[in-house]
């Protein structure tokens, strides 16, 4: 083998491992240098909750005082609709439309649950809940996980995932397609509930 040979095999060689190598050593000084980089922003419309926050049903009750399953935010998506003390005309707009994305996901509406909670002491909801949504009512230790910016919970919409944690919240008001966009996309990747 000449030398001309030999230099261009070693050069192949070097070239095939930099190829392999140099993209590992980038993501290694990115995850280092710039840990909070995200290449291209993110997809979600809700804010995420970071950490996850775990969230029970064990105390919560329905609006006839019977106790909720233990498991009933167990195994499915669950939209929780915090209305505060009463749950007024645009809580029961904000029901209407989860109740309109979850029947948006054709199939996998079975995989997304609707909740209305109330704090203790509130009045039942004006009319009737939408079909298809669970009313219950909690106390304010309950509620504890929800509270962010302040030391009550903020009224909204929160999406809280098949083992239980409290993943994502909206604003009440939020749009049906970013809804159903972010629900789509979970329900795809995601293989539980």
């Amino acid at each position: 083998m000449s030398v001309d040979q030999r230099r261009r095999n070693r050069a192949l060689l070097l070239g095939t491992f930099l190829l392999f190598f140099l993209p590992v050593v980038g993501a290694w000084l990115l995850n280092v240098l710039a840990p909070g980089w995200l290449p291209f922003g993110t997809t979600n419309h809700g804010t995420l909750v970071q950490p996850v926050r775990p969230v029970d049903a064990a105390r919560l009750e329905g609006i006839d005082g019977a106790p909720l399953a233990a498991d009933f935010l167990s195994g499915r998506w669950t939209l929780v609709h915090l209305s505060g003390h009463r749950c007024d005309d645009d809580c029961l707009h904000a029901l209407a439309r989860s109740r309109q994305v979850q029947q948006a996901l054709g199939e996998d509406r079975r995989r997304v649950q609707i909740l209305l909670v109330l704090a203790a002491g509130a009045p039942p909801p004006a009319g009737d809940a939408p079909a298809g949504a669970t009313v219950a009512v909690a106390d304010r230790d309950w509620l504890r996980p929800f509270a962010f910016d302040a030391t009550a919970p903020t009224p909204g919409i929160y999406l809280v995932d098949p083992q239980g944690y409290l993943m994502m919240r909206y604003p009440r008001d939020v749009a049906q397609r970013d809804l159903i966009s972010d629900l789509e996309r979970l329900l795809k990747i995601s293989k539980i509930g």
